[in-house]
């Protein structure tokens, strides 16, 4: 997995870093260190003060990744969102890996903001790292079906085979889309297990179905897992109640006036995650810049 770490040498940027190391000392590949510093000229002085961050930043990097392929390292000056995506589309890259917050909120790596602007923007998926956790040992994969969902399936499990984590595939079937669609016998179990939703065919049995042969292709064992509820809700509450390292979930881009955020269940999972989220889109969606 080719990666590219980005900070801008603040705790939330170095955050990022740490944890996206534990996928580069497993990675076979060269992982890519990213700094950046915004370079108005009327903060000469701190940005003086920002390059020794962005420094040390790189150096605790190389520690980090120490046993792996040797890392570049590489600086930028600009706007970060600009920044990390003009690097992410001129690499060869994996994963970009990214702070929820910076150094001035507003202006470095703001959820909502230049976050979610790199994971709408970047050709590639992108992790976000919210919090602090020295470990990847639980992966969450979240599939509504479809491709946005298949693309998460992928992804996640790519992640987690090369930390060799343990999967759960998670379905929530929402209040809108009802029960399912099973003989009378069965449909007295409101809560069907996955099994029986995929013994029996169903839509969502299905999905999960696809979702655990992609998984088994990549050799990752999983187990599948049904919830029933609001869909933010219920992945918030399995993230935190099976304390699973990292969520990860499929979104479409969207449109228009929200044209600098993902779409609305992807947003508000990131917004109110208290933990590091992975962010996979479709590939050909990608290229919409």
């Amino acid at each position: 997995m080719r990666l590219l770490l980005c900070t801008d040498g603040s705790p939330h940027g170095q955050a990022a870093i740490r944890f996206g190391a534990i996928l580069g000392r497993r990675s076979p590949e060269t992982t890519t260190v990213l700094g950046v510093v915004e370079t108005p000229s009327f903060w000469q002085a701190e940005n003086r003060s920002e390059a020794s961050h962005i420094q040390r930043a790189l150096e605790e990097a190389r520690h980090l990744l120490a046993g792996a392929p040797e890392p570049r390292f590489k600086t930028r000056k600009g706007h970060a969102a600009e920044e990390i995506l003009e690097e992410a589309a001129s690499g060869d890259y994996d994963l970009v890996v990214v702070g929820a917050r910076g150094r001035r909120g507003i202006t470095r790596f703001l959820l909502g903001s230049t976050a979610e602007r790199i994971a709408r923007h970047a050709p590639v998926p992108v992790l976000i790292v919210k919090g602090v956790r020295d470990a990847m040992g639980r992966v969450l994969v979240c599939t509504a079906g479809k491709e946005p969902g298949m693309a998460a399936v992928e992804c996640g499990g790519q992640a987690a085979r090369l930390v060799g984590a343990e999967v759960t595939v998670l379905h929530v079937m929402s209040q809108i889309a009802g029960r399912p669609v099973l003989p009378p016998d069965v449909l007295e179990d409101l809560d069907a297990p996955a099994r029986v939703l995929m013994e029996h065919h169903t839509p969502e049995g299905l999905c999960l179905e696809e979702a655990l042969a992609i998984l088994a292709r990549l050799e990752v064992p999983a187990r599948p897992m049904v919830r029933h509820g609001p869909v933010v809700e219920e992945i918030l509450d399995e993230a935190q109640e099976g304390a699973h390292d990292l969520p990860v979930i499929g979104a479409h881009s969207t449109a228009g006036l929200m044209g600098l955020l993902l779409d609305d269940v992807a947003h508000q999972i990131i917004s109110h995650a208290d933990r590091p989220i992975l962010v996979a889109r479709p590939r050909r969606e990608g290229s919409d810049g």
